[in-house]
């Protein structure tokens, strides 16, 4: 009995005892002046080596400082060291080794030879663009994996315009390792110069060829550019006709002259309705359908069609977009009708309008416009009054928006800015108390700017200001009048109870400026936490009024639709919290 105690006793003991340390079997000794970039490849290389051979036994260990200094050997000279001097030696603890690694000199360029053969060859500007364009210039550390990158970028200028059947006919990489230099040449054969020809339609059913027709920037005989015949197929997968889009050539350098442009599209469906239900602290609970049909009178017109219903408001629309314009531009026209009780302010409102919108894209970003013009009949009153004492207000206007965006990412940015300004001037089609009052003029601008400050710190700057031009506020519709706070802008405070007091009720006002400083930081891929700052008001005299601040701490959750927001602020002002719930998505 006693020898099984002790053996238990003895396995217990094992058991909960630490583990012994086990020896590293190799480290590395480094220069204190090494880069950062061949420390990190070291080490890297020296990891891989010692997991690929576990379980070495005392005899292999010459085998591994063999494949240690091979290995290290190879991965220093991608990084332009070819004659580094290795040892290998025991551990101060006379376990495992210690390679000490003296780098030596490093290999630099010492020339740079770009030979261009074919159409190319012909011209002297393009050719001396591209040689200077090269990105491993003459004086630069020689690296393997620049050199291959400078290749390739080499070969896609050459493709990019003209030359679709360029190759790299020659490569050399001349190393000299008693004087650290390397020579280097690329011979680039640009084979002739393309041009595009006419458009080979395949997949089309239910929409005609000219549908696809009217986005083909290309006429026929036109130079070939890869970059617009990507533009091109983003063009069409972007529309709602296609759920799919390949756009490509055959680029046979027997045949470089209006090469076909091959076009091959799956038609998406032509009716959709979608159900959507969500709920935001601004608006609470809200239920929204969404119709949309691609083939409207047997042409390829698109209706847009919904309904909405939340806590301030319920209405419906309609809107027919007409094709693309050859230039990209869109025409609309729609029709909205809906009521409205915001801060104890009821509205009806109907309206008919059209509309044209087009955007572009720039190196870095895309700028979006959009020229309305419109009619809409507004009924206001305050909720404590009866309907019949409103105000009718009948106005046409004209309005346009340039939108300016430079971000990362429209759902999740990390940087970046975006710019929105509007102008709009409003005739009343009914007479007015003077001729002054027959008329407005309003404009608005909102900038957003989102500043990394580490891969897990974010600053979001955010302001808005906004004034109409009117001697009488209360003959110009609620749409052209400022409110503000709630999410999205004062927090601390309602949804739009920032504006004239009457009584109970708020109601729209000349002036708006509103300022957000917010602190985002990510403790994980997906939760982080905020803290904010917000100031602004809004009024017909904001000097008087002065700006009210909220300020508060926030939790972050990264979604598929974009971070998910759920904020508690402190109205200064107001003297109270309030919590807030919303999706971030940028404008």
């Amino acid at each position: 009995m006693l020898p099984r105690l002790l053996l238990a006793a003895l396995t217990i003991a094992l058991a909960i005892a630490p583990p012994a340390a086990t020896a590293q079997p190799a480290r590395l000794s480094l220069p204190p002046d090494a880069p950062a970039e061949v420390a990190t490849l070291l080490q890297r290389t020296l990891d891989t080596t010692l997991r690929l051979n576990q379980g070495t036994d005392a005899e292999d260990k010459e085998r591994l400082r063999r494949r240690l200094r091979d290995n290290l050997q190879a991965a220093l000279a991608t990084e332009g060291y070819f004659t580094p001097v290795l040892t290998a030696a025991p551990a101060d603890a006379g376990n495992g080794l210690t390679v000490a690694v003296q780098l030596g000199p490093r290999t630099t360029v010492q020339s740079v030879d770009l030979a261009f053969t074919g159409a190319l060859a012909a011209d002297a500007e393009r050719m001396a663009a591209l040689r200077a364009g090269w990105e491993l210039p003459v004086g630069a550390p020689f690296r393997d994996a620049v050199w291959g990158t400078a290749k390739t970028a080499l070969l896609r200028a050459v493709s990019a315009r003209d030359f679709a059947a360029a190759r790299i006919v020659a490569s050399d990489a001349e190393i000299d390792p008693s004087s650290s230099q390397a020579r280097l040449r690329v011979e680039i054969d640009s084979g002739p110069a393309f041009t595009f020809g006419a458009l080979e339609i395949r997949g089309l059913e239910r929409f005609q060829p000219q549908l696809i027709e009217r986005f083909n920037p290309f006429r026929p005989g036109a130079p070939y550019d890869a970059v617009e015949l990507l533009e091109f197929q983003r063009r069409l997968q972007d529309t709602p006709f296609f759920s799919s889009v390949r756009v490509e050539v055959d680029a046979d350098p027997a045949a470089p002259r209006e090469m076909p442009i091959r076009v091959e599209v799956t038609e998406a469906q032509t009716r959709r309705l979608n159900v959507g239900v969500g709920y935001s602290t601004n608006f609470g609970p809200q239920l929204e359908l969404l119709y949309r049909q691609t083939l409207v009178f047997d042409r390829p017109y698109t209706l847009r069609a919904g309904a909405g219903i939340d806590r301030l408001r319920y209405g419906a629309f309609a809107d027919l977009v007409l094709p693309p314009k050859p230039n990209g531009a869109v025409d609309s026209l729609g029709v909205l009708a809906e009521r409205t009780d915001i801060e104890n302010v009821e509205t009806e409102r109907a309206a008919v309008g059209a509309a044209r919108e087009h955007s572009r894209r720039f190196d870095g970003g895309t700028i979006d416009t959009r020229l309305a013009l419109g009619f809409q009949s507004e009924l206001r009153w305050l909720a404590d009054e009866p309907r019949e004492s409103g105000e009718r207000n009948n106005v046409v206007t004209t309005s346009y928006t340039w939108t300016r965006r430079t971000l990362d990412s429209l759902l999740d940015p990390r940087q970046g800015d975006a710019l929105s300004l509007t102008g709009a001037v409003g005739v009343r089609t009914q007479s007015a108390p003077s001729a002054a009052d027959n008329f407005f003029l309003y404009a608005y601008g909102r900038y957003l700017r989102y500043v990394p400050l580490s891969p897990r710190d974010q600053l979001l700057l955010r302001a808005e200001a906004g004034h109409v031009f009117a001697d009488d506020t209360n003959l110009v519709p609620n749409e052209f009048l400022f409110r503000t706070g709630g999410s999205g802008s004062v927090r601390g405070y309602g949804y739009q109870s920032l504006g004239l007091p009457d009584g109970d009720a708020v109601l729209g006002s000349k002036s708006l400026l509103v300022g957000s400083v917010e602190y985002t930081r990510w403790f994980t891929a997906e939760w982080g936490g905020a803290a904010f700052f917000d100031t602004g008001n809004a009024s017909d005299n904001l000097r008087e009024s002065g700006l009210v601040r909220g300020y508060g701490l926030g939790v972050r959750w990264r979604t598929a639709v974009g971070p998910l927001a759920l904020d508690a602020a402190w109205g200064e002002q107001a003297r109270q919290w309030r919590y807030y719930f919303s999706v971030a998505i940028t404008f």
